[in-house]
């Protein structure tokens, strides 16, 4: 089986300076370049994402309950209030937790005042951080023809589309995961918690709000770079889909300069490049064959 997945760039210059094994030495080249031609592409970190939930871990009240111990819970309070040694004794020993932290409030001149769970939630949020931030995202789309795709990401419509193949043998193959768009969040039970897979963290990583359905996208996922990744000169984790690449896609507004060397590069490389076009009579764009 094959996978076919577009991935909209807009044309960022920014030079950037690495070892070419052709020429034997350093040389400086275009980051758009290094990804178009190079098929070098730097897989995002979540933290860094346009959308204020991707990613976002949403727990159940069981899970938020279950997931921390009562040492970290000590640590939460003592941010806000200097816990006496007694207090953490009780923290440690008690059966029923909410009603001892209710109580250990009151005796500081502070309540829950329902916000138990906001409470929990603070607890974990460094967790979640660092979980959210130790995994790598690569975006791709199953189209090649959105105009709000072409709007957002590539640069109003003046940058390009990279079309990769995936063959099931590839390895990224495996770990290409379709996003999934809902109107409620996936929240995290405490049986996700205690089962050995990490199946909850891509499902939070694969799941996004219903208003971003359009994008129909696809990722890669990965948190093993030693296995699939490796560094540049920057020290930054990179992968290497330039096998994977099959044909370009070039906008609609692109100027004539980016067009020549693209066109060139595939003539060269045996890629094909595809013009987009404004159709006459719809709101669609179309696709125009050049090589």
């Amino acid at each position: 089986m094959t996978r076919k997945l577009f991935r909209y760039r807009s044309f960022n210059t920014e030079i950037i300076n690495v070892y070419s094994n052709v020429h034997q030495k350093l040389i400086g080249i275009e980051k758009w370049k290094f990804e178009a031609f190079e098929g070098i592409v730097y897989p995002s970190s979540p933290l860094y994402f346009n959308d204020p939930y991707d990613c976002d871990f949403c727990m159940q009240r069981d899970a938020l309950e279950g997931i921390l111990d009562r040492e970290t819970l000590i640590q939460t309070l003592g941010k806000n209030f200097k816990l006496k040694k007694n207090e953490k004794n009780r923290i440690l020993k008690t059966k029923n937790i909410e009603n001892t932290i209710q109580k250990i409030l009151q005796d500081h001149g502070a309540s829950l005042n329902g916000s138990w769970m906001h409470v929990l939630q603070n607890g974990l949020n460094d967790c979640m951080s660092k979980i959210k931030n130790s995994v790598r995202v690569v975006c791709l789309s199953e189209v090649y023809d959105s105009i709000l795709m072409w709007s957002h990401y590539a640069q109003n419509h003046t940058g390009f589309c990279i079309e990769y193949d995936f063959e099931e043998n590839n390895m990224f193959y495996k770990r290409l995961h379709p996003v999934k768009y809902t109107k409620d969040r996936y929240a995290i039970s405490k049986a996700d918690m205690s089962n050995s897979n990490t199946h909850w963290i891509y499902k939070t990583i694969c799941s996004k709000s219903d208003v971003w359905s359009y994008e129909k996208e696809w990722r890669i996922v990965t948190a093993n770079f030693e296995e699939m990744g490796l560094k540049n000169l920057e020290g930054k984790y990179v992968f290497d889909l330039k096998t994977n690449i099959k044909a370009f896609y070039l906008g609609a507004k692109i100027a004539e300069n980016f067009k020549k060397e693209i066109i060139e590069f595939g003539q060269k490389n045996n890629i094909h490049v595809y013009q987009m076009v404004l159709s006459p009579n719809t709101y669609d764009l179309e696709a125009e064959k050049i090589i």
